[in-house]
């Protein structure tokens, strides 16, 4: 009946209204909690960024130390100075290289205090690289009680961090520098005791950038196509074949570099890997947001049928015959008259119980609410399932009638007629009512509910006055 399915439409208006909101409420929620986890992500692999630029520092200054004490431990070899006294250049080439390989050097300079050349490792050193170099190595010594690390960026290219130490027998009698490679080898050192991606650049005197060491996947074009990142203090995303990074470049400030104006040190964490612990309680979370939704979707319907559609049939049906009330039956006619596409007519028709007063008025109100639920469920077992009836008010039922022309309507009305005015038997009473009824069709006796209504209304009240003329 059309009842139910008015009900029925509402409850379900009224929980995918509350289900959205719900949704709305709680995805908002979520979001929220995502965007919170990636900046305190961000903030705190910020900060790690910055504690491992500090740690690389003190790495590097501890390296140097060391460096500088291998190197006085090989000035101090008896072997090495006795073959300077007595100039076997391949003994001391020998020495250099057993000794460097030691301590992981890449090249090895042995030369006289005015800086002639006596030895080095590998042979073929370039010559041009070798002034420079020794140069560069004059300058690892420390300065105001800080050691500075020298660097040299050869003419080839190459990156070393170079260690100085002096010969003496017992006086000093020669300077020997070590140099080890600025490369990827180091970067992965780096990034195995940091756990942190390193790219290590060193800007030539003419401004161009050279790639020494790199642990990303990215390739240094990549790189070079942000020049914004190539300076002390930047901080950006980079986008790798592994994932997002969140970058860090920093200028190594305590290093004297021959051939070269900045050495930048260029740091980066998985933002991937950091959000991971978060994800995890991202994913229970959206886990927790289904099953609320699914509990919430429950509740709802239970709270929609157990309270909403009580509330709902108390608002629209009438509580002794159960049938539609005035209200409903007004905005169900009002809807069939607004469907777009309406082609085929209807008929609406009101019915009126005659001797009801007289039947209350003898009998009491017991007997007329009898009179009333009986005329009711009679009504109701004639219509079909499209046809909805109504009580109005009083002893006045209505009916709307979908499909139904003048004709039709008039036949079911006589049917209706005989069907209501069977007796009612009452506490051994014999109750007999006499039925009045008005139709209209609709559209040709109008096009709005009220029309309709009050030319029905005035059809029934002409049919009830033509009962009460006719003679007993």
């Amino acid at each position: 009946m059309r009842i139910s399915r008015h009900i029925k439409n509402q409850e379900r208006r009224i929980i995918l209204a509350l289900l959205a909101a719900l949704l709305t409420v709680q995805v908002v929620i979520y979001l929220v909690s995502v965007q919170s986890n990636r900046r305190i992500v961000e903030d705190t692999v910020s900060t790690q960024l910055e504690t491992t630029a500090q740690v690389v520092d003190q790495l590097l200054e501890l390296r140097q130390r060391q460096l500088t004490q291998g190197a006085a431990v090989l000035a101090a070899d008896y072997g090495l100075k006795e073959a300077i006294a007595i100039g076997e250049r391949a003994t001391i080439e020998s020495m250099l290289q057993n000794h460097g390989s030691r301590l992981q050097a890449d090249i090895a300079v042995l030369n006289t205090l005015d800086r002639q050349l006596i030895a080095s490792v590998p042979r073929e050193l370039q010559q041009a690289d070798i002034a420079p170099l020794l140069k560069a190595a004059a300058l690892s010594g420390s300065v105001d009680g800080q050691m500075p690390i020298a660097m040299l960026r050869t003419q080839s290219g190459m990156l070393y961090q170079l260690v100085h130490s002096v010969v003496n027998m017992p006086t000093p009698q020669a300077e020997l520098t070590l140099g080890f490679a600025i490369d990827d080898a180091l970067a992965e050192e780096l990034k195995r005791v940091t756990d942190t991606e390193f790219v290590l650049l060193s800007r030539g005197e003419n401004g161009a950038w050279q790639l020494h060491g790199n642990t990303l996947s990215s390739t240094f074009d990549r790189l070079l196509g942000n020049p914004a990142a190539l300076t002390d203090g930047a901080k950006w995303t980079l986008q790798d074949e592994r994932g997002d990074y969140q970058m860090r470049s920093v200028s190594l400030s305590r290093v004297n570099a021959q051939g070269t104006r900045e050495v930048l040190l260029i740091m980066g964490k998985s933002l991937g890997q950091s959000v991971a612990a978060y994800q995890r309680i991202e994913t229970l979370q959206l886990y927790l947001l289904i099953a609320s939704l699914l509990l919430s979707a429950l509740v709802i319907v239970l709270i929609s049928r157990h309270l909403l559609r009580p509330l709902n049939a108390l608002a629209h049906l009438d509580s002794l015959t159960e049938l539609p009330n005035r209200r409903l039956f007004d905005r169900s006619v009002a809807n069939v008259l607004s469907d777009k596409g309406r082609s085929t007519p209807f008929a609406l028709m009101m019915i009126d119980l005659d001797q009801f007063k007289l039947i209350n008025d003898r009998y009491g109100h017991a007997a007329g609410d009898e009179v009333l639920k009986i005329s009711a469920n009679r009504l109701r077992s004639l219509l079909r399932r499209i046809d909805m009836p109504a009580r109005l008010g009083g002893d006045e039922f209505a009916v709307l009638l979908p499909g139904l022309d003048r004709a039709a309507a008039i036949r079911f009305g006589q049917r209706i007629e005989e069907a209501l005015s069977e007796p009612i038997t009452f506490n051994q009473h014999t109750l007999q009512i006499g039925i009045s009824v008005g139709i209209a069709i609709a559209p040709q006796d109008g096009e709005t509910a009220s029309e309709l209504l009050r030319m029905a209304d005035a059809e029934m009240y002409a049919d009830k006055a033509q009962r009460e003329s006719e003679p007993v």
